[in-house]
Formats: C-alpha cells, structure tokens, sequence
C-alpha cells in the first residue's frame, strides 16, 4: 500500500473565496496557457465569481462570461474589471475594455 501525503497550501484567491466553487486564479491561467496562441477569447457560461475572467485579463485573452446569479455576476464584473485595469506588464494585451451586457433590459 502507497502512504499518500495531502498537503495544503494557500492560494491567491484575489482577496478571499467569494463563490462556493472559486478556484484560484493561477489555475485557470494553467487552464488557459493550454490553449493555441491563435485563440484569444475564451467562454465561461457558467462564470460565478469570475476567476475564468480575471485570468484571462492578467493574460492578455479577450473573455465573454454568463452568470445567472446576480450577485455573483456583478462580483464577477468588479473583480474583471480591476483585473483589466491592472494588466500583467509583459503581456501585450488584445482585450477591449470589458462590457457588462444587460441582455434582457426593458424586455417590453
């Protein structure tokens, strides 16, 4: 039988777990970099607090996300935001600025 050893160690959660499933960001960005460089927006549609986005940001990758909760969702916009608005300096950046889409605003 194999002893196998757990070990924790904390992760840059981007100022705290928001979201149940929140994953830290440096594995999305691990998640990411496995993708062709041609690809440069990626589709998160089940985006929750938004780590999806916040790496694509500090990676240079244009990023469209859905999220049905709107709490979560504007957390989500916040955390994207600043992260766009911080980009990482040696990544040349080929995102706009984000847009929050209200989809369904004044279905009339």
């Amino acid at each position: 039988m194999v002893a196998r050893r757990i070990v924790f160690r904390p992760m840059n959660m981007d100022g705290g777990k928001v979201h149940p499933t929140q994953k830290p960001i440096e594995v999305m960005r691990w998640c990411i970099s496995f993708l062709p460089s041609h690809v440069i927006s990626v589709f998160d549609p089940y985006m929750g607090s938004g780590t999806t986005g916040v790496a694509c940001a500090k990676m240079g990758r244009k990023f469209i996300g859905i999220e049905l909760d709107p709490d979560y969702f504007d957390i989500a916009c916040e955390r994207i935001t600043k992260a766009y608005q911080q980009p990482d300096m040696f990544i040349e950046p080929s995102a706009p600025k984000p847009v929050n889409a209200e989809l369904f605003e004044n279905d009339e």
